[in-house]
């Protein structure tokens, strides 16, 4: 049995379905054959789908994954207080009890469901405002949706492969191959852009010193890998200097 045949059925009873869904004439038998060929497609290609609603469906539940994986804890009173100061909400917050490595990094979709969490370590290498200047980058990244956004790369591509593979049917292989670059690189110009604009929304709530400063202590005790050509994250002279030049202004 075709997918068409299982969404509106076949013979007299099918017939009926579609007239009180859709009305009769030329309209209604596109939107069947739309219908139709939408199941189809996510039928051929449900493992690309599942893949894909997977990994919305795990960053939209990681905040409470690693609170529950992991031994946290709230922010102390003078923690809070350069939170606020910074513009963090405080109860956005939580620190890694556990582990030696020195980090800091936005879980969740949005400022509202999501959670910034600091490392221990990170707390001992930097000074109270250091570690607020360094949340309020992690929180940028919430506030300013990145995480949706760089969501939205392995979306693209899959929607394009299978446009493609559409267009060419048989070449499923080399569309998804045609696409891989551009994509890498799509990916690697988007989470870019996204470390600056953190930069900037640190900038809106606070001067940029804090996170210059911190910037420059993590990478000076080799915490902080400088961005090469295929690296993520952009390097660090540009961002220290972006942030000094707000300063100056």
């Amino acid at each position: 049995m075709s997918a068409g045949s299982e969404v509106v059925g076949e013979g007299a009873a099918g017939s009926e379905v579609v007239h009180e869904v859709v009305g009769e004439g030329a309209a209604g038998s596109e939107v069947v054959h739309e219908v139709t060929a939408a199941l189809a497609l996510i039928e051929t290609w449900w493992e690309l789908w599942l893949v894909v609603v997977a990994g919305v469906a795990g960053a939209a539940i990681a905040p409470a994954v690693v609170a529950h994986t992991s031994r946290t804890r709230a922010p102390t009173p003078a923690q809070r207080d350069h939170l606020r100061a910074a513009g963090v909400p405080p109860e956005r917050v939580r620190v890694l009890a556990a582990g030696e490595s020195v980090g800091a990094f936005a879980a969740g979709l949005s400022p509202r469901l999501g959670r910034v969490f600091v490392t221990t370590e990170l707390c001992r290498e930097l000074d109270a405002e250091e570690v607020a200047a360094v949340a309020c980058h992690e929180y940028g990244h919430l506030a300013r949706r990145h995480v949706p956004l760089r969501l939205g790369v392995p979306v693209a591509f899959a929607l394009a492969w299978v446009a493609g593979a559409r267009l060419a049917p048989g070449s499923e292989f080399l569309v998804g191959l045609g696409l891989l670059v551009p994509t890498v690189g799509l990916s690697l110009v988007t989470s870019r852009w996204t470390e600056f604009d953190a930069d900037a929304f640190v900038r809106t709530r606070t001067d940029g010193e804090a996170l210059a400063s911190a910037l420059s202590r993590l990478a000076a005790a080799g915490h902080v890998a400088d961005g090469g050509r295929l690296s993520r994250h952009p390097p660090l002279d540009g961002r220290i200097g972006r942030l000094d030049d707000a300063d100056g202004e």
